[in-house]
């Protein structure tokens, strides 16, 4: 199959390869846990120098709010980023840093009670305008998209409820093929990310009233609709975030932290009725994953995924350490997704183990972006000790309602 159909290009199959150009890295959705673990393995992709090498970031829900951090970074040293192949010498003091700080606090729970106060009653974006403010208070602040250098591309992705596809929020605009774009005026990259976070249940999708233009959808009921646009966690259309970047990059890396559920993940009698949306979540994810694993083996992708479920067994090169496949089942796959606090174990664990899932998969399957580095060392080796961590994740998997400490006022 050529991939054109009387010389259009089908929307099924990637563009030849002499027309793919660049180096995507797709950040999946997963709360704090899936912001820990892209947080290790970008620090191994920058060691080795292939940080600067990407071209475009995708995002999705936790993954985006790790991105806010990277592209506030670009934004404000834009220089640091156009030395590719080198590492960025402010990793630590601007991206991981402020993420781990972050990771200490609850900032769901003020942001989902937002919607309790009287005098938020009449705002249908009460909520999501709260936990955007909440991300203006981190070194993120308040820099707006249009401030993102051209190179990295950062797309945030959010799943756009009236019509059910992908919206996307860059420096390049916001909107979708179906709906129109916009330009990006008032968006700043926090209110990107958290567009990109209202998960389902916790918070109220938020409600688009950009003008946009140019989209394809030409029906007699077009401005009806777009008067109710609402946007909701980009998990909903595609929690990889592989879709903006799979047919025209040449390179595709994907770090996957998103649900891995136990058969009974102890949440109650809510289980009952989540169950029913949870296997359509999880058999449209597992059928993408498949997809894209399938398509990179046959090389008809180029680049590699690694997951926080996967088994370092199953790639060819592996560091020296890593940790152990009955580690990772049972205690770093089903720890939760929230916004809630992460503590020192915790974080150490998901950043040790993204680390050097990335080292493994970049070794066996993209060694092409990888220039000469150190070696790899986790940057918590008191925590490869898998009896010092399992013992600090023995209640990782569990949710509380409010909150694992006081929540933030």
């Amino acid at each position: 199959m050529t991939g054109t159909e009387y010389g259009v290009q089908s929307p099924h199959v990637p563009f030849p390869a002499n027309r793919r150009q660049g180096t995507a890295l797709c950040l999946s959705g997963g709360g704090y846990r899936a912001a820990l673990f892209h947080l290790g393995a970008t620090r191994r992709l920058n060691e080795l120098g292939a940080l600067t090498k990407i071209d475009t970031f995708t995002s999705v829900s936790g993954g985006s709010i790790f991105a806010a951090h990277l592209a506030a970074y670009a934004a404000h040293d834009p220089e640091a980023w156009a030395k590719r192949g080198e590492p960025l010498a402010g990793f630590d003091e601007h991206v991981a840093g402020p993420m781990s700080e972050l990771a200490q606090h609850n900032i769901r729970t003020r942001a989902v009670l937002t919607r309790l106060n009287p005098k938020h009653w009449g705002e249908p974006n009460a909520q999501i305008e709260a936990l955007t403010e909440r991300l203006e208070e981190t070194p993120v602040g308040t820099t707006r998209l249009a401030e993102l250098p051209e190179r990295p591309r950062f797309l945030f992705c959010s799943s756009e409820m009236q019509f059910r596809t992908q919206w996307t929020a860059g420096g390049a605009g916001i909107g979708a093929e179906v709906q129109g774009r916009a330009k990006v005026g008032r968006w700043t990259i926090a209110r990107a990310a958290a567009a990109s976070s209202c998960l389902p249940g916790v918070f109220a999708p938020m409600q688009i009233d950009d003008a946009l233009e140019d989209g394809t959808y030409a029906g007699s009921d077009r401005a009806s609709l777009l008067r109710h646009l609402a946007l909701s966690d980009g998990g909903m259309f595609d929690n990889l975030g592989v879709e903006p970047v799979w047919q025209d990059h040449a390179s595709v890396l994907v770090s996957d932290a998103g649900p891995s559920f136990k058969p009974d993940p102890g949440v109650g009698k809510i289980w009952s009725q989540l169950r029913f949306a949870i296997i359509l979540l999880e058999q449209a994810t597992d059928v993408r994953k498949r997809w894209l694993i399938s398509n990179l083996i046959a090389k008809q992708l180029h680049g590699t995924y690694w997951g926080i479920a996967s088994s370092p067994g199953s790639y060819p090169e592996q560091p020296p350490a890593v940790y152990s496949d009955d580690f990772i089942a049972g205690s770093i796959a089903p720890i939760r997704i929230d916004l809630d606090v992460f503590s020192e174990g915790e974080q150490a664990v998901l950043e040790n183990h993204g680390y050097l899932m990335a080292e493994t998969a970049l070794r066996s399957h993209a060694p092409d972006l990888v220039a000469s580095g150190p070696e790899p060392m986790p940057p918590f080796p008191e925590w490869m000790d898998e009896r010092k961590a399992t013992a600090a994740l023995v209640e990782s998997w569990k949710t509380k309602l409010f909150s694992r400490g006081w929540f933030e006022r």
